[in-house]
């Protein structure tokens, strides 16, 4: 964004979610080269994501889980998140590394999401020439009312299920759990960032229980999470995306953190970059740029 005043333009840039290098379906991040002011995320600004290959563990919970004859429940982000886990599993059934399970999409905004996808190929890195259905595994079932949800629900042979919201925070997912959470065959496998307080964290943290629509739900199923596949950018990531600036921004503000995230980076920054005014804002706190 540009200011201008008194004939004097101040270019603010917000980084906005900054994403992976290197990924499947998403070109890299593109840095800016200018900033006078800076806001940049901070998710995983002290940390960087695990190393290992997303299609073997995939593979694994998949395999493991159909063995038992139990479901693979995956809270997913309709944008992203969801089509990255139809390609890998598309690609681990070409492989023959996996059964060709019913999988069973559970969210109109995914639904549509995918299609975008689909028919834009130029703004992503997927190459359909390739595969003529690169996020399509062979046995899928769009299911965009509320009544195929529901019949979901009678589905006893091994299956994969994937639906919102991604921390478990509300959303057809939920309805899911409730059914499959008790089940020990099952698995509910966690593909993103899990925030203090959603019910995504509290599988993480161990819960034994968890509340959904006014009932305590026994937790019996295997929760297995899998953090390659975050969109956010690592640590690591976030500073070879900074390090594009050419000349230091006159303040950095951190956002969109916590507060382990936030000190991580800016930490981070002044020991790679030696940036001067890295400030982490306080809630509600106001910045006059003129000064």
């Amino acid at each position: 964004m540009t200011i201008t005043e008194n004939g004097k333009q101040t270019l603010v840039v917000f980084s906005g979610d900054v994403g992976r290098y290197d990924q499947p379906i998403l070109k890299d991040p593109e840095p800016p080269t200018r900033a006078d002011f800076l806001l940049c995320e901070s998710t995983y600004g002290d940390r960087d994501h695990p190393a290992g290959s997303v299609a073997d563990e995939l593979a694994d919970v998949i395999n493991s889980t159909a063995k038992r004859g139990g479901a693979v429940v995956i809270p997913a982000f309709a944008v992203d998140r969801t089509q990255l886990l139809l390609y890998y599993m598309r690609v681990l059934e070409e492989q023959e590394r996996i059964p060709h399970l019913p999988v069973y999409l559970d969210s109109p905004m995914a639904i549509n999401i995918t299609d975008i996808y689909i028919r834009h190929g130029g703004d992503h890195d997927l190459k359909p020439q390739a595969d003529p259905d690169p996020l399509n595994a062979h046995e899928v079932h769009m299911t965009r009312t509320v009544e195929d949800s529901k019949k979901i629900n009678d589905v006893v042979l091994p299956c994969i299920i994937i639906s919102a919201s991604g921390m478990i925070t509300g959303g057809r997912v939920k309805h899911h759990l409730a059914r499959r959470l008790p089940d020990s065959r099952s698995t509910v496998l966690l593909v993103g960032y899990q925030a203090k307080g959603s019910g995504g964290r509290a599988l993480l943290d161990g819960a034994k229980f968890l509340r959904i629509h006014h009932e305590q739900i026994p937790v019996r199923a295997q929760i297995i999470e899998i953090g390659q596949l975050s969109a956010h950018a690592g640590e690591s990531e976030l500073l070879r995306w900074l390090s594009g600036i050419q000349t230091p921004p006159k303040r950095t503000f951190l956002v969109h953190g916590e507060p382990s995230g936030l000190n991580g980076l800016r930490d981070a920054i002044a020991q790679q970059f030696h940036w001067p005014e890295v400030t982490i804002p306080a809630y509600k706190q106001s910045f006059d740029l003129n000064v």
